[in-house]
């Protein structure tokens, strides 16, 4: 039976198919059921009584790949016994070689009467001392080669293939009279031959600058400058790696330079080019060589002043931005509009958009690291160790050209963490009309500006509660009808101390107590590391008196007491409902402001305030502003520019004090009268400023007048 197996193993698969007919499987229902009760006993003791039936052979038994394998399916014929191998004689004779090369079919090619024109797929190098030789110019491209060991290498041969230039220097400046030269003349005619279709076609479509998809790795050595556009952004980076081809594209390995909160760091990143047909121009492919740009020596010395001012950014940096900002979202990069206030502060932004960066292949030392090289957790750089880094830098300037694109912060509009353009970035113009705009008692605003500004600056005073960190932050409470300058007071406050103004509503915080605590502690955590103003605006949600039966809202005013008890920093309440305001909010309260509501000389005087700011507009007692150099206003007609010169009177002024209007009211009159006079050629006057209240602001009625609505 064992002879028939055997001979079963050669036989054609028709005749398989018949041994099969003619002795089929044993039945599977052969046994009694007796015999299927007995042996599904589970009983240990029983079964360790029975005689194993596998196992029992103290041997090893080899299988070894059979005819018609696929390795790279991982499907296998296994066979009893192993390929013919190669007799020792020839091994011995292989290795005697300085060079072996290893050809195929290259089926690429057309074949002519069955005749296939053959490629290089293998390269092994067997002499020591040509390995060595060779070892440091293929390391430049990511190629390590034991010296004890034969150097073998693989189509498409990149390090070889870069490295060839350097193996003919090699070769010029080795004696005629050393062994290695007469190894290296081997290994170079191989070169020639593995190279001989590609070196000619590379060198014919970088002349012509094109590029092709199939020999695109040739045109990214390792060090080479890529020029590159990602996210709207022009940038610099230094491949890092040999390219290699994958099922999406041909991906390059790069690095770019960047902060990470503590020192400026190679950053490791990955471009890649898509399949393409053809040739294409080079400058037409997102990334290519900047040797191929047309004005590369621009690109450097733009991309270095660019560079220049992150030396700039390097602590806690209150800045202006107007333009498009990133963030690291669940699919990638996802832009946001951005207009205002920012704050730039690296290290947090690192930790809030959870994009670590390498701190290997470091350029500048860094700061944040005690006698033992270790990290210490720093929140910002000292400007000395600020500008160390600005002078390691200044010192290899041309690295600023690698320099990233973006740097992080929090846009204080938004609310988020973002990365933003560096290019973007400008220095705050600080709004110091807002403080004089400011209609309240002077003596009372001097006050505010004064707690505001030294606050924080002086050690702990007698009067600090006897609990540590309890009772050291400054609440101010805003109190009044809408319009009347609570808002305005906080914003004008912070501008004029310097402070950024972290504006708050409910919604930022959450209406339920899981929320609420941990939102509250964060924001007022940032707050305080940033010495800024919080300004949580209609905040009575979390001030009302507390009631037995709303547990809910109870828990909220609780968590708020709470937080404001240990917040060390700066916070205006602003309400329109005092009267409703818990008790144990108003013990804590610093300092509280009442706005009452406007008078017809606070009016006037708002009102002189904003026309004073409309171009052309001349007002009583003030100069109109006038328009951009190079414009000129154009009126209607003669009447109008009449009117313009003759302005607003103080009487006009008087009059539209009267208008029973909130600030807020009298700006957006003033708002949208300016736009339509704009826009018409019209002269603001009294009458056309009425008619604007009349429609922005329709139930608002003069002092001493009736209100006719009483009558319908």
């Amino acid at each position: 039976m064992g002879f028939a197996s055997r001979k079963a193993d050669d036989m054609s698969e028709w005749a398989w198919k018949w041994r099969c007919k003619l002795l089929p499987p044993p039945d599977p229902a052969g046994r009694s059921i007796e015999e299927i009760d007995a042996s599904s006993d589970d009983d240990p003791k029983k079964q360790s009584n029975e005689q194993p039936e596998t196992g029992t052979h103290a041997k090893v038994k080899y299988y070894y790949e059979g005819k018609d394998s696929n390795p790279d399916a991982e499907r296998f014929n296994w066979a009893n016994y192993p390929p013919k191998q190669m007799s020792p004689t020839a091994v011995k004779q292989m290795d005697l070689h300085s060079v072996c090369v290893f050809k195929v079919k290259d089926r690429e090619k057309v074949a002519l009467g069955n005749r296939f024109p053959l490629k290089t797929y293998k390269i092994i190098i067997y002499n020591r001392q040509l390995i060595a030789a060779i070892a440091p110019i293929v390391k430049e491209e990511g190629c390590h080669l034991e010296l004890n060991s034969n150097a073998e290498f693989k189509a498409p041969f990149v390090p070889l293939y870069f490295g060839m230039p350097g193996i003919l220097d090699l070769y010029r400046n080795t004696r005629d009279n050393d062994s290695l030269k007469s190894h290296l003349e081997l290994l170079i005619k191989v070169l020639d031959d593995t190279f001989s279709d590609l070196r000619p076609r590379v060198a014919s479509l970088r002349a012509a600058r094109l590029m092709n998809y199939r020999t695109a790795w040739t045109y990214f050595p390792t060090g080479c400058i890529i020029h590159t556009h990602t996210k709207n952004a022009e940038m610099l980076a230094k491949v890092d790696g040999p390219a290699a081809y994958t099922v999406e594209g041909l991906k390059i390995d790069v690095k770019v330079l960047s902060f990470n909160g503590d020192a400026f760091v190679w950053r490791k990143t990955e471009l890649e080019i898509m399949p393409f047909t053809g040739n294409k121009p080079i400058t037409d492919l997102p990334h290519y060589p900047l040797e191929f740009h047309e004005d590369p020596a621009a690109v450097k010395k733009r991309l270095v002043e660019r560079g220049r001012r992150v030396l700039d950014l390097q602590g806690l940096c209150y800045r202006n931005y107007n333009g498009l900002a990133l963030n690291v979202g669940s699919e990638g990069l996802e832009s946001h509009t951005v207009e205002g206030r920012v704050l730039i502060d690296v290290p947090q932004g690192k930790r809030e958009l959870t994009d670590p960066d390498t701190v290997k292949n470091t350029v500048t030392s860094g700061a944040n690291k005690d006698d033992n090289g270790q990290k210490k957790q720093l929140r910002w750089l000292s400007e000395e160790d600020q500008a160390r880094n600005k002078k390691e830098m200044l010192a290899q300037e041309e690295l600023l050209m690698f320099m990233g694109p973006w740097i992080e912060g929090y846009a204080l509009k938004n609310k988020q963490w973002l990365k933003f353009y560096i290019e973007d970035i400008e220095p705050i113009t600080w709004n110091e009309a807002a403080y004089q705009h400011l209609v309240y008692n002077e003596d009372q605003k001097d006050l505010v500006l004064s707690f505001v500004e030294h606050h924080g600056q002086k050690e702990a005073s007698v009067f600090d509660d006897v609990i540590v960190g309890k009772g050291q932050g400054l609440i101010l409470l805003l109190s009044g009808p809408p319009g009347t300058g609570k808002t305005l007071t906080a914003e004008a406050v912070a501008d004029r101390t310097r402070r950024p103004l972290l504006y708050l509503q409910a919604e930022d915080l959450g209406i339920n107590a899981a929320s609420l605590g941990a939102n509250l502690k964060r924001l007022l955590a940032m707050a305080t590391d940033w010495k800024a103003v919080v300004l949580l605006d209609e905040a009575d949600v979390f001030m009302a008196t507390r009631e037995p039966v709303d547990i809910a809202r109870n828990e909220l005013v609780s968590i708020f007491l709470r937080e404001l008890e240990y917040f060390r920093g700066i916070v205006f309440l602003t309400t329109n409902l005092y009267h409703t305001i818990d008790p144990a909010f108003r013990s804590r309260v610093n300092l509280h402001l009442l706005f009452k509501p406007l008078s017809a000389e606070a009016r006037e005087s708002i009102w002189k305030k904003f026309l004073e700011r409309v171009p052309h507009v001349r007002v009583a007692g003030a100069e109109p502003l006038l328009l951009e150099e190079g414009k000129e206003k154009k009126w209607k007609d003669e009447a109008e520019a009449n009117l313009a010169g003759k302005g607003i009177s103080e009487e006009d002024l008087k009059e539209l004090g009267r208008w029973n209007l909130n600030g807020r009211e009298i700006k957006n009159a003033a708002k949208m009268v300016q736009s339509w006079c704009d826009f018409k050629g019209y002269a603001v006057t009294l009458s056309r400023l009425e008619n604007g209240i009349k429609v922005t602001s329709p139930h608002a009625a003069k002092e001493g007048e009736v209100d006719d609505s009483l009558y319908d």
